[in-house]
Formats: C-alpha cells, sequence, structure tokens
C-alpha cells in the first residue's frame, strides 16, 4: 500500500519542479555571442540597444535595397541567431532588410526573458529602427516569427500594427499549448508567461500569412489553424506545407509563399 502514498507524493514533486523551472523550459535559449560575419552572413550588422531596466539586447541589421520592405525577425526559443543565418542569407539576397532582435538571455544579449520583457523588447526594437539602420526604412515595415516568435510578433503587432504579418508555427496561446502536451498537470493556473496570440490576432487587421507544418509534432498544426479562423485580417492565407514538421518549414515551398505574399502587398 506504499505506492498509494508514493505516486501522489512523486506527482506532486513532479509538478512542483515543472513550476520552479517552467521559465528555463520556455525558453532554453542558446545565450553563444556569434557576430554575423562568423555565422557567415557578414552583410549584417551587429548592434546594441540598451533597454529602460538596464539591460543590453544584440541586434543583427541590414538595410533594404531601395524601398524594399525591412522585416524585423523573431526567432524561435531554441537556438540563437547564428542559426538563422541563412534564412538572413536568402531575404538579404531579395534585397530585404533584416533587424533580428536577440532575447534576452540569447546571443549575447543579457537579461532574462519573460513574456512582458519580451514584448517591451520588440516595441523598443520598432521605435529604435532609425537608429539602428541609420536612417528611416523607405519600404514597409514586416514582422515576421518562427514558433516563439509569433506569439513575441503577435504582441507587438497588437501595440505597433505592420505593414503585413509572417507568422511560422503560431500557437493560439501558451496554456494551451502547456495543456496538450501536459494533460496530467493543471498548468494553465501556474503559467507566468500566458502569450495570447489568439486573442490578440482577432483585432490585427494587417496582412497576414500563417507557415504550418501538417507533421508538426512540437506545435500541432491545429493551432496554425485556429489562429487563422481568429484572425480578422481580409487578407490572410495559411500555407500549409504537407509532411513538414516543425523545424523544416524554411523550405522551397515556404519561400515561396513567402516571397508572394511580400511581392502581394
Amino acid at each position: 500500500m506504499k505506492w498509494l502514498l508514493i505516486l501522489p507524493a512523486l506527482y506532486v514533486a513532479a509538478f512542483a519542479l515543472l513550476v520552479a523551472l517552467q521559465d528555463r523550459l520556455i525558453y532554453p535559449l542558446d545565450p553563444s555571442p556569434v557576430t554575423p560575419a562568423k555565422a557567415g552572413e557578414p552583410r549584417l550588422a551587429e548592434k546594441s540597444l540598451q533597454t529602460p531596466d538596464g539591460e543590453t539586447l544584440i541586434v543583427w541589421t541590414a538595410r533594404a535595397a531601395g524601398r524594399k520592405p525591412t522585416l524585423l525577425y523573431f526567432h524561435g526559443n531554441a537556438g540563437n541567431l547564428a542559426n538563422r543565418a541563412q534564412r538572413f542569407d536568402r531575404l538579404l539576397d531579395r534585397g530585404y532588410g533584416v533587424v533580428a532582435l536577440a532575447y534576452r538571455a540569447s546571443s549575447g544579449s543579457t537579461g532574462s526573458p519573460s513574456e512582458q520583457a519580451l514584448t517591451a523588447d520588440a516595441v523598443l526594437l520598432r521605435r529604435s529602427l532609425t537608429q539602428l539602420l541609420g536612417q528611416p526604412p523607405k519600404g514597409k515595415i514586416l514582422y515576421y516569427g518562427e514558433s516563439l516568435g509569433s506569439a513575441v510578433a503577435t504582441s507587438l503587432a497588437s501595440q505597433i500594427p505592420p505593414d503585413g504579418l509572417l507568422l511560422e508555427a503560431p500557437f493560439t496561446s501558451l496554456t494551451e499549448l502547456t495543456a496538450e502536451k501536459l494533460p496530467y498537470f493543471p498548468t494553465r493556473h501556474f503559467l507566468r508567461s500566458k502569450w495570447n496570440t489568439e486573442s490578440r490576432i482577432k483585432s490585427l487587421k494587417s496582412p497576414l500569412l500563417i507557415l504550418h507544418g501538417t507533421k508538426d509534432e512540437v506545435i500541432p498544426y491545429v493551432f496554425g489553424q485556429k489562429i487563422y479562423q481568429a484572425a480578422t485580417s481580409q487578407n490572410k492565407h495559411l500555407e500549409t506545407l504537407k509532411g513538414s514538421g516543425h523545424a523544416n518549414l524554411w523550405n522551397t515551398q515556404g519561400q515561396t509563399a513567402i516571397y508572394r505574399f511580400i511581392n502581394g502587398l
């Protein structure tokens, strides 16, 4: 009969550990500082932003060619900016401007990540474009968010609407996602970061592109469908990548959809 006492104790201990370590699990970022040149993209310059609460944020920047659009890029919670160098290379090849934020505790940025902090940092980034680029962008300003970055981009868009919003593998809310992944724990009552993208997307009118793979085991495809259905933009598109998972959406079909969307703005 001892197991009747042991199992509840193990459950409580596991849940307590989950609550205590939630920020590390949500934001398993790579703090390693890597310059754009070392990452293989010397066309990007590394800049820094000082936050009101005294932290330093690393930002990779490159101006757009002529009146081409500038993309504010918000990466996922895995790796760092260096892992996205190939993406930036393709975007720069097309003449797009790139302004990529390294979250707190990622790629040499200081501080600790949270929903409130990352949203405030994204707003600061948007308001600092002229400072970061040395001149105001001449073309359209788009937000591109992948995975966790889709929530950051949407949160920013709810405060400062973009000319276009690109979301790669978005989720409705962290509350709903963790409830699906950890159904036996009451996580919704203890999450500090909620990231309710579904609620925020309802008020946005900016043109919207969603990319999602049907074989995504990290953020299931149904979450992308829900975001698309909740969006009220008159110009919205869900690009379904059949057979693609979470980490391989940057493929020929995905890139073609992105370029088509941008060219149509």
